[in-house]
């Protein structure tokens, strides 16, 4: 499953990337392929909570999929794109590569 995000998120990157490299000289793309792979933290998140033994405090447990949503799609691609943009990276740049990653996952 990992496996195919790597392809097709590289594949929308290569797309991506050329056309803004094309407009903008400049090419972010790997922020799709990173932020492909955001969704399933929830995986992480899960396993995390259970071994703290924190069920107590959620009222459901978090399951794959859970982050397959447009809710994590944009508190992701905000996050990424503040932490990017202290790296020096453009803000709104940051925030519609790393959108595109997370919407091309959930798609």
């Amino acid at each position: 499953m990992l496996f195919e995000h790597l392809i097709y998120s590289t594949a929308i990157a290569i797309i991506a990337g050329m056309l803004w490299y094309k407009h903008t000289g400049r090419d972010p793309s790997w922020i799709i392929i990173a932020s492909a792979f955001a969704p399933d933290f929830d995986i992480v998140a899960g396993e995390l909570i259970k071994k703290l033994n924190l069920n107590n405090i959620i009222s459901t447990p978090i399951v794959h999929g859970d982050f397959h949503n447009i809710a994590f799609l944009l508190l992701f691609a905000t996050a990424a794109a503040l932490v990017l943009r202290l790296a020096g990276m453009r803000f709104w740049e940051s925030l519609l590569f790393a959108g595109i990653g997370v919407g091309a996952q959930v798609f």
